[in-house]
């Protein structure tokens, strides 16, 4: 489950890691490709997003639309929820709110 806190916690500390290191981290395959989580990962300060090119003009345009500091506080609180549905349920009416051209 993507949304699984524990799974999110590593994936913030994997980029942290990288990034002390000098080193900018990637993502590639289904959760990259995922508009739904594509605020997520840009909060959590993933560096590039490769996917299957049907993918990218939906996740380009979550790209363009987001304000950075805004994804990293957002996906900072999600943290602190216990399960993956609660996690789903937030993100979810974030994403309608943000970008409500968009079905999630």
């Amino acid at each position: 489950e993507p949304l699984h806190p524990a799974i999110l916690r590593l994936i913030r500390r994997i980029v942290e890691g990288g990034h002390e290191a000098g080193i900018p981290v990637s993502m590639c395959g289904e959760m990259a490709g995922e508009p739904m989580y594509t605020y997520v990962l840009l909060g959590l300060g993933l560096d590039e997003l490769s996917m299957n090119a049907a993918s990218i003009p939906r996740v380009k345009r979550i790209v363009r639309k987001s304000v950075a500091y805004e994804a990293k506080e957002f996906s900072g609180s999600l943290l602190a929820h216990g399960t993956a549905e609660e996690i789903g349920k937030i993100l979810r009416r974030k994403l309608e709110e943000l970008f409500p051209e968009d079905r999630f």
